[in-house]
């Protein structure tokens, strides 16, 4: 059985950009709570791991030093605005210890990198990480420091790794990293996220597929509003397994945002906990199927319904782990929510699967999706990459 790890610090609460903004303390908490209360420790597969913040120097392995400095100078003022870095908008405000909070949310990416590669764990999965949307001098879309592509650069330059695959399943595109490496052949990147004709941030369609050197190296699957369980796993299937198995990536990288989840305050997808656990098992199974040998690091990465992030992180975890969640929920975690944040959660840890049939224009939504995949397919033909793969779309 894989051996698991699990990095978690209760200062990761301490990245709260407010009560009123979705990225808060309970949508953290809740999940992690949950964990607690599912006792998964009695597996002895799963191991806790606290982090570090990471160091100045790690941060500018990514980010420039005049932008680390304006994150540091108004982090410890508690308030300001910077518009050129981003800092001090209504997605990305300042707040007390956002800097230090930003540092331990990349020094927890990182150890998990390092318990990877130093064979201490098979997996590990760092619950507050995956800010993908961070650029070397901007914060935007809650995301101040991007962990993941700092933790990139840190496996190629630190332990010589030359094909690492991205995959991003939040709801929205996965743009900060993706444009990190959009000209390189060393990162295949690979974002599903929600159509950005509708969703923040506009970028993600599917003729975006790299440049230069990374020409095919970038592939985006947008999905129409109200897209569901079945037709996102044959989506998935269609094209992403070919294309993994042929790129033979060395480690996995996933961002496993859960704001797909139908309950999502900010999304518009019908995914259940029913997909979630399929990603989970399908992920970990393809990363043991190449050079990778199962080295696979999930991010958390977004998800605003504290309820729903607490349950498809759940239902990931026991997916890549191999584990059977319990039907109902612990009744101790249902009286903390309660009790906590006066929140009712579900009594249920999975859903009910969804009737497409009763979902509202699902006609449209697969004849969209079905257009989206089109163009993807015309785009790599048109440049001669995963000519195989594109045949079976």
């Amino acid at each position: 059985m894989k051996k698991t790890g699990i990095i978690w610090s209760d200062r990761f609460t301490k990245y709260n950009l407010g009560e009123g903004h979705p990225m808060n303390a309970r949508r953290l908490d809740i999940p992690y709570q949950l964990y607690k209360n599912l006792d998964f420790h009695d597996n002895h597969s799963i191991v806790d791991f606290t982090p570090v913040e990471a160091s100045e120097d790690d941060l500018l392995g990514y980010h420039s030093k005049n932008y680390i400095k304006m994150v540091k100078s108004l982090s410890k003022a508690g308030d300001g605005y910077y518009g050129r870095y981003g800092l001090g908008t209504g997605d990305c405000p300042v707040f007390p210890e956002m800097h230090e909070s930003s540092c331990l949310i990349v020094g927890g990416t990182l150890m998990g990198t390092d318990l990877i590669m130093n064979d201490e764990v098979d997996q590990a999965f760092s619950l507050m990480a995956g800010l993908h949307h961070a650029f070397e001098e901007r914060a935007a879309g809650f995301c101040y420091y991007n962990d993941a592509v700092i933790a990139i650069k840190h496996l190629q330059e630190v332990y010589g790794i030359d094909r690492v695959l991205y995959i991003d399943t939040d709801v929205h595109h996965g743009d900060g990293v993706l444009s990190a490496f959009y000209s390189s052949k060393n990162v295949l990147g690979l974002s599903i996220h929600e159509s950005p004709q509708f969703l923040f941030p506009g970028t993600g369609l599917s003729d975006e597929i790299g440049k230069e050197e990374g020409l095919g190296y970038t592939i985006n699957i947008p999905l129409f509003p109200g897209t569901w369980d079945d037709l996102y796993m044959d989506l998935f299937e269609s094209i992403i397994p070919c294309i993994w198995k042929e790129y033979d990536p060395e480690f996995i990288v996933w961002q496993c945002g859960a704001d797909g989840h139908f309950g999502d305050i900010l999304g518009h997808l019908n995914l259940t906990t029913n997909l979630y656990n399929y990603l989970g098992k399908r992920i970990s199974e393809l990363s043991d199927d190449c050079s990778a040998n199962g080295r696979l690091l999930l991010l958390g990465g977004g998800g605003y319904n504290p309820d729903s992030v607490a349950r498809v992180w759940m239902t990931i975890l026991a997916g890549i782990s191999g584990i059977s969640l319990p039907e109902f929920a612990p009744q101790e975690w249902i009286d903390y929510c309660k009790k906590t944040y006066q929140i009712d959660v579900s009594t249920k840890l999975t859903d009910d699967k969804l009737d497409p049939l009763k979902i509202e224009r699902h006609s449209l939504i697969n004849e969209a999706n079905s257009q989206y995949l089109q163009v993807l397919k015309e785009e790599l033909q048109e440049v001669g990459v995963w000519n195989q793969c594109t045949e079976n779309i």
